[in-house]
């Protein structure tokens, strides 16, 4: 019996493998047919394109222990003080949801049943390769992601509270930082000094102003990169190293300062500014960015913690002194975090608008994953504030399946051409 399930499980990895290589060279194709793409997005391309040509090589080489990270809560500072690697582990194939659909139930949440199926089948050697994997319990799904994952890798949950703005939520929040600060020395066998935390602090602040310029310019009314592309950079982050992606961003920034010199945008002005919020965005499901600029909007932001939230909230110190850095470090991972599992949504309301006045946004879509719960609550409240606002909306519910995709086009072009409408009554080129 034994052998007969190890015999399905290599066949679902052979399955899975050459599935989301196909996958992967079809998007690839696609890219290469384009011709206004920034000649700085080939590091990008070369890394996503290992997913098909060489898994194995996706992860830096260096021999150093890797953690997995589901969740933009974890301090990716206090990994690499430990001298360890941050890997995000967050997945958006459809065949790796299929791969671990059998353990949930019909409607659940893809990215979950994504990682479970990347774990159970090893067709990502470090899914299963992680030396430790954190996982934040934010929500009822991840609870139960760390079940299943312990079966196959070392897995450390830790506590989110719900209401963070109580005192005693941050020093409960403070607890299970250090928690995972020891549990982080013992298996590196590094002690995290002052000196290692401020090194580290700075080689994320290094990569977070390079991401907040980066932002700052797909605010131009150019469009100076494309919205799938931006979520491609961002998506990159998971897997490269802190100075790698850093350094590969910075070259980006400066292409992008060049085509703003030159009037060099990839979108025509008469395209809708459009922003994209809600559940995760991940490789290789970038299905909705690529609708909404096939169906003609520009995606000109994000509020996704897979994107555009990813590295925006930096820590604030105010003396470089153990204790200083590591709250700072603790508060930036929760305080600013405007996720929709936390009790009170204010933070993440007043943060869209003010992105709809800064990047002079036209319409909103929400993006909610089916079995999403936290999104799909929070919708009504929120498209109701925004309404108030003349924010024009449309609200998409979709899995990483293709097989809606010509449905949800429809639906996407009607909206573009309803921004087009309304940009013409209200007196605006197009």
């Amino acid at each position: 019996m034994i052998q007969i399930q190890t015999d399905r499980d290599e066949k679902q990895a052979k399955r899975l493998s050459l599935h989301l290589a196909m996958s992967v060279r079809e998007i690839f194709d696609r890219l290469a047919l384009e011709q206004n793409r920034p000649e700085a997005m080939a590091p990008f391309d070369t890394l996503f394109k290992k997913f098909a040509e060489a898994p194995d090589e996706i992860l830096p080489s260096r021999p150093v222990k890797k953690v997995g990270l589901y969740c933009v809560t974890v301090p990716e500072e206090l990994v690499y003080a430990a001298g360890a690697l941050p890997v995000r582990l967050c997945a958006g194939s459809t065949d790796a949801a299929e791969a671990g659909e059998a353990l949930f139930p019909d409607v659940s949440c893809p990215l979950v049943k994504a990682a479970v199926g990347f774990t159970r089948t090893g067709a990502l050697g470090f899914y299963r390769g992680c030396d430790l994997v954190v996982i934040p319990a934010t929500c009822d799904w991840k609870v139960k992601l760390g079940d299943l994952l312990s079966r196959h890798v070392p897995v450390l949950m830790l506590n989110v509270p719900k209401h963070k703005t109580t005192e005693t939520a941050r020093l409960f929040w403070y607890d299970e930082i250090r928690r995972l600060c020891r549990a982080l020395e013992k298996l590196t066998k590094t002690r995290i000094t002052r000196g290692r935390l401020r090194a580290s602090i700075s080689l994320i602040h290094e990569a977070q102003a390079e991401f907040r310029r980066f932002q700052e310019l797909r605010a131009d009314d150019l469009c100076l990169i494309s919205g799938r592309d931006a979520v491609e950079v961002a998506n990159a982050w998971f897997y490269m190293d802190a100075a790698s992606w850093t350094g590969h961003v910075r070259c980006l920034n400066e292409e992008l300062a060049k085509r703003k010199q030159r009037g060099l945008g990839v979108m025509p002005k008469s395209a809708p500014r459009v922003l994209l919020t809600g559940s995760p965005v991940i490789f290789p499901n970038w299905k909705i960015p690529v609708l909404i600029e096939d169906s003609g909007g520009a995606l000109v932001c994000d509020e996704l913690c897979s994107s555009g939230r990813l590295l925006w909230d930096m820590a604030s110190i105010d003396e470089p002194l153990y204790d200083d850095m590591f709250d700072a470090l603790a508060d930036r991972s929760l305080m600013p975090c405007t996720c929709p599992v936390f009790t009170d949504a204010t933070d993440r309301r007043v943060k869209l608008l003010r992105m709809i006045r800064d990047y002079r946004v036209e319409g909103v879509v929400h993006h909610v994953l089916k079995g999403c719960h936290p999104y799909d609550m929070e919708l009504r409240p929120l498209e109701a504030e925004l309404a108030a606002a003349g924010v024009s909306q449309l609200k998409i519910e979709t899995d990483y399946s293709p097989e809606d995709t010509e449905p949800l086009r429809t639906r996407i072009e009607a909206f573009i051409e309803t921004l087009k409408g309304r940009r013409l009554k209200m007196g605006g080129a197009l």
